[in-house]
């Protein structure tokens, strides 16, 4: 049955418990899959979608493995308390680290990586309710490309925050009319600071949250964010509330009917600081020796990484503070994207170690106390 995560803030929170896991279907001849960091995520007809997403199929980074952007895409449907993958298919290309949004109409995938690098084109994809067939439909591209952004749809609008672009990282709030295509994607807004990395939710009352997120810069290591802010307004202007209390990058989070915000992963940055602080070092000396031993010692940062935990944290969107709410069943996975399905709380595949992907699919059910 899994690891029960009560509430205890006041009584409000409401409770995650956690399911028996699936896992990706195993490639033909391999005993098990891969699984997929920054994978295309969400529902379509009755049916959730997994797919795309990148992983290391040959060696991994630290054995000089080259990263593969994936197109394969599963469908699953409910069985009970857990999910069934029901059919197989393929994406238009190969995708990694946009954005999915669970639309009435289908998937929608705001930028990303593709074999050819960052780009700016959105997509609709939509797996046939008879066929179970995917079909992409293409919509207004972004003004620039962008990967690892946040993103929310609220009615017919939707939102990007942030994201990396070829060199730079944004700090631009984008917004997309459904109901207005012809006008394409403009900018309406800017965050407090320029992030990648990062979550962006809605609640309710169309109020919108940044959370956490990282920049990269150019001759030092990577900021990692704590913050989380809010727009009330649709991002035009951002009040900062209570810091996450830890730094958290590439988040996996929701918010849930307890008006809760459920952080169920994220990445604190300690060894992601260490590696790159490493690389620089190895870049900047002229010894040749000297610089196989950092990035010897590099290589074994990544063997040892020691994960992302699995503590979960929830801000209490009322109260406006943060607690401890238990832990996930399994190693914490960053750099995908949760499904709220009815009742249905699921965390699909995802990286949990550098370089190393799962190809397990948490399921959890959402009791309101």
């Amino acid at each position: 049955m899994g690891i029960l995560l009560a509430g205890n803030v006041n009584g409000q929170a409401g409770r995650l418990e956690w399911h028996r896991s699936v896992e990706l279907p195993s490639p033909q001849g391999e005993s098990m899959h891969l699984g997929i960091a920054g994978p295309v995520v969400g529902m379509s007809n009755g049916y959730l979608l997994i797919g795309g997403g990148a992983n290391f199929p040959d060696l991994p980074p630290w054995k000089g493995g080259v990263k593969k952007i994936q197109k394969e895409v599963f469908a699953y449907v409910k069985d009970g308390e857990t999910l069934r993958c029901v059919a197989q298919d393929s994406l238009a290309e190969p995708i990694a680290y946009g954005a999915s949004l669970s639309l009435p109409i289908g998937v929608f995938v705001i930028g990303g990586e593709t074999s050819e690098g960052k780009t700016n084109a959105c997509r609709l994809i939509q797996c046939n309710a008879d066929t179970e067939q995917i079909s992409t439909v293409n919509y207004p591209d972004l003004p620039f490309p962008l990967a690892n952004m946040g993103a929310v749809a609220i009615e017919n609008k939707l939102f990007v925050a942030g994201g990396e672009g070829q060199d730079t990282v944004s700090d631009q709030v984008l917004q997309l009319d459904l109901n207005d295509l012809e006008k394409g994607w403009i900018c309406i807004g800017k965050l407090p600071y320029a992030v990648s990395h990062v979550q962006l939710l809605a609640d309710k009352q169309a109020n919108l949250y940044l959370v956490g997120g990282r920049r990269a810069n150019k001759d030092a290591p990577s900021t990692l964010y704590q913050g989380l802010f809010s727009s009330v307004d649709g991002g035009k202007y951002w009040a900062k509330l209570p810091k996450i209390p830890f730094k958290a990058a590439a988040a996996v989070s929701c918010i849930l009917p307890d008006n809760g915000l459920w952080l169920l992963s994220a990445d604190h940055g300690d060894t992601f600081h260490r590696v790159e602080t490493l690389i620089a070092e190895a870049k900047k000396t002229s010894d040749p020796q000297k610089a196989q031993q950092l990035i010897a010692s590099k290589n074994q940062l990544q063997v040892k990484h020691p994960g992302f935990g699995r503590a979960v944290w929830r801000y209490d969107l009322k109260l406006k503070e943060w607690n401890q709410m238990g832990e996930l069943p399994a190693d914490g996975p960053v750099t995908t994207t949760a499904v709220v399905w009815d009742n249905m709380v699921i965390v699909p595949s995802g990286e949990i170690k550098a370089g190393v992907r799962t190809p397990q699919i948490l399921i959890a059910e959402f009791l309101k106390e």
